[in-house]
Order: structure tokens, then C-alpha cells, then sequence
């Protein structure tokens, strides 16, 4: 018998959030977008939004880290209303 804990992939976790618990993966992925387009096609490396950094690499979100600055309770709220309202 294996005693090893068993390891769960990113993949794996982002479709149980999709399948399971309804998040619409499409929506984060549009809002994402329209945070990151025009700086990125400006060839910025980051994006600062939200309280929240995104790293830009190549033209791709790379990853979204806490910005050192103290996120916008407005802005959030707004965002997270509009991917509400883009979901089913």
C-alpha cells in the first residue's frame, strides 16, 4: 500500500472549481484579459490592478501574485460583479 500523500495538479483543481463548484473559467479568464491586453501588447511585464500584481511574459499571464500595495475594496467588488454577471 502506497503511504504517500496523494498530489493534486493545477489542472485537476481548476476543473473541480469549474465543474463542481460553477466558477466559469472562461469569465476570469475574459476579466484577466482586459486587465493585461493593452499593457501587454505595450510590452509591460506587469500589471498592477486590483491589489494584485500580474506578471506578463512573452505576451502571457504568467502568474498573479499579491501586489505590496493595498488592494481597492471598490475595484474588487467591481470586478468580482462582473465576472458574476458573465457566468451562467
Amino acid at each position: 500500500m502506497n503511504h504517500e500523500p496523494v498530489r493534486i495538479t493545477e489542472h485537476a483543481i481548476v476543473r473541480y472549481l469549474e465543474r463542481a463548484m460553477g466558477f466559469n473559467i472562461e469569465a476570469v479568464r475574459e476579466h484577466i484579459a482586459g486587465i493585461c491586453s493593452a499593457a501587454a501588447a505595450a510590452g509591460a511585464v506587469c500589471v498592477r490592478s486590483e491589489g494584485l500584481r500580474f506578471e506578463i511574459s512573452n505576451n502571457t499571464v504568467t502568474t498573479i501574485v499579491p501586489d505590496r500595495q493595498n488592494p481597492s475594496l471598490t475595484g474588487r467588488a467591481r470586478s468580482q460583479r462582473a465576472i458574476e454577471r458573465n457566468s451562467p
